[in-house]
């Protein structure tokens, strides 16, 4: 078994902000864009999240990433506060709205203390900003704080300031199947597809293209499920196609929201390739060809990291996702 936490306590300064930046982009329901500021002339910034394409004009998140041999120190940590807030306040960019110290070792005692009593860390900012930030932010230029920039500091939502450390890290959903891409191992399994009572919109293609191939088999039309009531064999046989599609749905769902690169999409193709000299063969009517390809599709074996995870279910509801996309056809 792979010991993550090993892993990321290994890395370098450099590979802990990339790492953190792939962790970032999965967040694709909550940033617009994901940046890594890299070298001098960073004003604090390591990794941000853009809630926005306004970026830096509108809200965005830090995410200050620090590989320290040991928890990261007080000093330290309200160096990089004061810094960004400073950049901040001469108009280099907007506020943060989150700032997060990344920190697989986590924050000594008392800047731990601090961020979880945040007035008393702004207490603490402004009545020893000289000890900790005046001469430290830029080289060779002392920032004093003048009336307006401790008023400044004294609306700024302290609030906001939190840890990552290594638990958060290998215990976040979205980090683990990022852990798995760099370090190895498996990753999580999709969840169950959920098949609603009511047909969706989305479903409309496939169910429609199974309709005629039932036409096509026993010559009665069917121009809506409800006309398959007293038809046993494809009521049930309804069912089943609608369990293989959801399972599908859930699986493409969850990877597409969890996975870096092209994993996914590799996937697809390996199924799809495995099928599709199946679909083009001669048949007597389309339900015939549907029942072959499924029988295919059922033993067909991609590679990669999610193949353990594409069961029978999914390489077939597969199948419909290609119907609905128009790459296979039943009826000829």
């Amino acid at each position: 078994m792979i010991d993550y936490d090993r892993q990321v306590l290994a890395l370098d300064d450099v590979q802990l902000e990339k790492l953190v930046r792939e962790w970032v982009a999965q967040q694709k329901n909550k940033y617009d864009l994901v940046k890594r500021f890299a070298g001098a002339g960073d004003m604090g910034r390591d990794v941000v999240g853009f809630y926005s394409k306004s970026k830096h004009d509108g809200e965005w998140d830090n995410y200050q990433c620090k590989q320290y041999n040991k928890a990261l120190p007080t000093d330290q940590g309200m160096l990089e506060v004061g810094k960004i807030l400073y950049f901040s306040f001469i108009k280099e960019f907007t506020t943060p709205k989150s700032y997060y110290f990344v920190a697989p070792k986590g924050v000594n005692r008392n800047l731990e203390k601090f961020i979880y009593n945040p007035e008393c860390f702004k207490s603490e900012l402004i009545n020893n900003w000289d000890k900790y930030c005046k001469d430290k932010i830029i080289k060779n230029k002392e920032i004093p704080l003048d009336q307006e920039f401790k008023a400044f500091l004294q609306k700024y939502d302290f609030n906001s300031i939190n840890i990552i450390d290594i638990d958060s890290i290998t215990s976040d959903q979205n980090f683990k199947n990022i852990l798995v891409d760099w370090f190895g191992g498996e990753m999580l399994p999709a969840p169950e597809g959920v098949v609603p009572d009511e047909i969706q919109s989305e479903e409309s293609t496939y169910i429609q293209k199974l309709l005629l191939a039932y036409s096509d088999y026993d010559h009665i039309e069917y121009d809506h499920v409800d006309d398959l009531k007293g038809h046993n064999e494809f009521e049930f046989d309804l069912e089943i196609q609608r369990e293989r599609y959801f399972s599908t749905d859930a699986f493409k769902s969850f990877y597409r929201d969890n996975t870096v690169g092209d994993i996914l999409s590799t996937l697809e193709k390996q199924v799809f390739k495995g099928v599709y000299d199946t679909s083009k063969k001669p048949y007597p009517n389309g339900y015939n060809c549907m029942c072959s390809v499924m029988e295919q599709a059922a033993i067909v074996t991609p590679s990669g990291k999610l193949a353990i995870h594409a069961n029978i279910d999914v390489k077939q509801g597969y199948c419909h996702h290609f119907v609905n996309r128009g790459k296979l056809k039943w009826n000829k």
